[in-house]
């Protein structure tokens, strides 16, 4: 791929970061057909570039397109996502974790948590509390590791 083209893909890429969500499916529609019903708009935006960026350089090498067609091809269509079992926690045990300098202690009771004086029913609100953002508690306390569902 010549620079010249090099520019006018990156180019092309950073004017996305300034369309809304409208604007980014209709730039996929005019450039590659119908766009996805159900993605936001920076999974859009990060999507239609790479698609742009795939369309403009040949996307993947032949293995690695066998190697999803075969893929694609031996999943059970109508078999349920398959997700790992979390880790049973008994009543009674005590997590443990370090933020910002200040070590939180969660109890886990029968039906849901106490944490700081007071009960909650998931651990993703106590680790929401904690940190100002969004977490899965599961995962803030260690439950469960990063690539988990």
């Amino acid at each position: 791929m010549s620079s010249e083209a090099d520019c006018t893909l990156a180019a092309e890429i950073a004017q996305l970061g300034g369309l809304d969500l409208g604007e980014l499916r209709d730039l996929w529609q005019q450039r590659l057909g119908s766009p996805p019903r159900f993605a936001s708009t920076e999974v859009t935006r990060l999507w239609l570039a790479w698609e742009l960026q795939a369309q403009a350089r040949g996307g993947y090498d032949p293995a690695t397109r066998r190697r999803l067609r075969q893929l694609g091809n031996s999943a059970e269509i109508d078999a349920a996502p398959k997700s790992t079992p979390s880790m049973a926690v008994k009543p009674g045990t005590v997590l443990t974790r370090e933020w910002g300098g200040v070590t939180h202690r969660v109890m886990v009771l029968e039906e849901g948590f106490a944490w700081a004086g007071r009960n909650y029913r998931s651990l993703s609100e106590i680790a929401t509390l904690i940190t100002n953002t969004r977490w899965s508690g599961p995962r803030f306390f260690g439950l469960k590791r990063g690539g988990q569902s």
